[in-house]
C-alpha cells in the first residue's frame, strides 16, 4: 500500500501515516518497521508499507521510503486547510417536533419531475 507521512518524530520513532485506501490512518512506531536503514521518515515523504491492525490501532510495517521530501510543507497546509469555516460544523441539531414532520429522520426530497409519454 502506499501512503503519506503526515506527522513524524524522529527522536521518538514515530510517525503517523495517511494510507491510499483513505482507511484509519497508520502508526509506525520503531526503526525495526523500517525495510532500509537511514533517516527516519519526514512530513511528505511517500512511503509503501503493509499494515496490521491490532484491536482499534493501525500499525504500519514493513515501511519503504519511495520519495523523500515530496511535500514537506503538508502538516502546514493541512493546519491552514480548514481555517474558521473549517472549525464549524456543518450538521446540525435537528428538534424532534421537525423529524416528525419530515416522517422520521429522512430529509425531504424534491417530488420527482412527471415525464410525459411518448405516443400515448
Amino acid at each position: 500500500m502506499i501512503g503519506v507521512v503526515v506527522w513524524s518524530n524522529a527522536e521518538k520513532e514515530k510517525a503517523v501515516v495517511w494510507c491510499e485506501d483513505q482507511a484509519s490512518l497508520a502508526y509506525l512506531q520503531g526503526r525495526v518497521e523500517l525495510l532500509a536503514p537511514g533517516r527516519w521518515p519526514e512530513p511528505g515523504d511517500l512511503v509503501e508499507l503493509d499494515s496490521e491492525l491490532i484491536g482499534n490501532l493501525r500499525h504500519a510495517r514493513r515501511v519503504s521510503v519511495l520519495s523523500e521530501r515530496g511535500c514537506p510543507q503538508l502538516p502546514e497546509l493541512l493546519r491552514s486547510s480548514g481555517g474558521e469555516r473549517g472549525r464549524e460544523s456543518h450538521l446540525r441539531l435537528v428538534p424532534a417536533s421537525e423529524r416528525k414532520e419530515r416522517g422520521g429522520c429522512t430529509p425531504p426530497f424534491p417530488p420527482l419531475p412527471v415525464r410525459a409519454s411518448a405516443g400515448r
